[in-house]
């Protein structure tokens, strides 16, 4: 791949490469993928696929975003500090004062601009410690920091290149810069430009899922003698590139299995990532089988964010049941409908899964599928469906985990009722 090709930048907009993916933008940063991108828009930290697809806002008020080498948070700054916030725009944490905010390799620190001096802390904050002088800190896959000082380039103390911007080759032997408005690779000028952003190696691609939260549908009301459960369809869609494929197994002695993920590989190949998830088996009649824990979570909040009620559901057995995933999926069919080992609590091994166009739906009331609502006062409330809260699984991308509704909730002789008021399917808070 030749230096333009590998190369995002902003110039009336985003750039990857010669193709201009989004037409206003600035301060791009690649994912650890390579399939993602975030990049400031009208003062907003926004998220968008590598061809500008899939645009989504995250953060207000941004800018300088920089992503975790696990590709789960991003750093950021905002009126002069510096801030870091999961990528489904959850867990928003103030770190210190600073600008232009760069990951350490191994993702454990974040260092940043201040007052003419690079400062690294922790990624959760703490552990303030002063590196060098200069601005404008980035940091080379093997851990060498180039710092811009006095309009020139320092790595190791040594002056590399006039410019500001660094940002390192995959390889960590090259910097891409700007000067004068052109991006430089080395040496060679290679197209007018600025704030360069160097896409990471892209091993064989990972065929991820992408678990797409709708909004909560179908609530209902059920109870009695004092105590009232609101219930309600959930339905998540992988409309990614492939299956969520989770195997669980039992250690000896254990009542619990541990999960692992299996991600398909482009080149045919399979990639693993061990302890991501936790089975149990639950006996809800007239289920009884291996349950996944904590995919789906369900809550309630006042309409200033305020949690109110959780749900307490048994889990859920991922399978191809529905096909009801929007868009066009030529060549669909199911490849998960297996049963989560029914019958079998003495089972050392589960699979499940969901494919590529298919729902996981699980209707009111099943296997828990509720809230109490029990001394909720009248009043108007939110909610929030939120699929891969804790983010173990891989997927593709994470700011579609979540979905919500605007209830009113009312009481009359002690019975209540409930009513949707609008339906959000691309936020948390609607």
């Amino acid at each position: 791949m030749n230096a333009l090709a590998a190369l995002a930048f902003a110039l009336a907009g985003i750039h990857v490469g010669a193709h201009r993916v989004m037409p206003i933008g600035y301060a791009p940063a690649w994912s650890p993928s390579g399939d993602r991108l975030a990049l400031v828009t009208k003062g907003d930290l926004w998220v968008a696929d590598a061809d500008g697809t899939h645009r989504a806002p995250l953060v207000r008020d941004a800018g300088t975003p920089a992503w975790s080498p696990n590709g789960r948070r991003l750093a950021f700054t905002r009126e002069g500090h510096v801030y870091t916030v999961r990528v489904d725009g959850l867990d928003e944490r103030l770190l210190a004062t600073g600008a232009h905010p760069a990951w350490s390799p191994d993702g454990k620190r974040i260092v940043f601009d201040r007052d003419g001096q690079i400062v690294s802390v922790r990624w959760y904050g703490g552990g303030v410690r002063l590196v060098t002088d200069g601005e404008d800190p980035a940091y080379a896959p093997n851990g060498r920091l180039a710092v811009v000082r006095d309009g020139q380039i320092f790595v190791a103390g040594q002056v590399v290149a006039d410019g500001t911007s660094p940002t390192w080759a995959p390889d960590g032997r090259r910097l891409a810069y700007m000067r004068d408005n052109i991006v430089y690779v080395g040496t060679r000028a290679v197209h007018k430009g600025q704030q360069p952003a160097w896409r990471p190696p892209k091993r064989s691609r990972e065929l991820l899922p992408d678990f797409d939260q709708r909004a909560p549908t179908g609530l209902t009301i059920a109870g009695g003698g004092g105590r009232w459960l609101l219930g309600f369809t959930s339905l998540v869609d992988n409309i990614g590139l492939g299956p969520s494929v989770l195997v669980g197994v039992r250690p000896l002695g254990r009542a619990r299995m541990t999960g692992t993920q299996r991600v398909r590989l482009a080149n045919g190949n399979v990639r693993t990532y061990p302890d991501v998830a936790q089975f149990r088996y639950t006996n809800s009649p007239p289920h009884h089988h291996w349950h996944l824990m904590r995919f789906d979570s369900f809550e309630l909040h006042t309409p200033d964010g305020r949690l109110l009620v959780r749900d307490r559901k048994s889990g859920f057995c991922l399978a191809d049941h529905w096909g009801a995933a929007p868009g066009h999926w030529p060549g669909r069919r199911p490849h998960f409908l297996g049963d989560c080992d029914q019958y079998h609590p003495e089972a050392t091994h589960v699979l499940m899964g969901t494919t590529p166009g298919y729902t996981d739906r699980y209707p009111a009331f099943f296997h828990g599928q509720n809230i109490d609502i029990t001394g909720v006062p009248a009043g108007i409330y939110v909610l929030t469906h939120r699929v891969n809260a804790a983010m173990q699984l891989r997927e593709l991308r994470y700011d579609n985990d979540a979905a919500s509704a605007r209830i009113r909730v009312t009481w009359r002789s002690g019975y209540p009722s409930v009513r949707i008021l609008r339906s959000c399917p691309a936020t948390a808070t609607c």
